[in-house]
């Protein structure tokens, strides 16, 4: 699978890669790059250069959201503890373009992921993870994130691979892509 991704800049993805590490090796799970997926890009990849065309010309980024909640719930692996932002007119104008430019499925509520529950090991779903635990891993993040807005402005592609779950062979790459 291939998705588009917003990352943050600077101090706040630092902060964020130190908590997302510091999660990941408290309970054995993946660390991944923080981000906020725009979109899956699903079929032709041919789209990309439309995709790439529109975000440099665009003129929305960088884009500032206002973190509305930090959550832990048992919704998917990839949507386990997570930032929720607000839908704002210009992320959503941004997110709903690229959608139509690239063809992809409707869009889940934007977010920025702190935990995965893939085994750091075997990269399988934890279902030890459960919701009262990550609702409690949730509260503890939420205090530990003082921001309450998060400036989102490097575009990156990222590409999973042939195995979805195996966040280790996950490869991001920069514009141009």
């Amino acid at each position: 699978m291939t998705s588009i991704w917003l990352r943050p800049q600077g101090r706040q993805e630092q902060e964020l890669q130190s908590l997302i590490d510091h999660l990941a090796s408290e309970h054995q799970t993946v660390s991944f790059r923080p981000h906020l997926t725009v979109c899956s890009v699903s079929g032709d990849l041919a789209v990309l250069d439309d995709a790439a065309a529109y975000i440099k010309e665009c003129g929305l980024l960088p884009l500032t959201v206002a973190k509305t909640a930090v959550t832990g719930a048992v919704i998917t692996p990839f949507r386990a503890v997570f930032i929720e932002v607000e839908n704002s007119p210009g992320l959503r104008e941004f997110r709903d373009r690229l959608r139509d430019i690239v063809g992809a499925p409707a869009l889940i509520p934007p977010h920025i992921s702190l935990l995965y529950t893939l085994d750091r090991v075997s990269q399988g779903h934890r279902p030890d993870l459960d919701a009262e635990m990550l609702a409690a891993i949730a509260a503890c993040c939420a205090e530990a994130i003082k921001d309450t807005d998060f400036t989102l402005s490097r575009p990156v592609l990222n590409s999973t691979g042939a195995t979805e779950t195996d966040v280790r062979g996950w490869k991001s790459h920069a514009l141009p892509w």
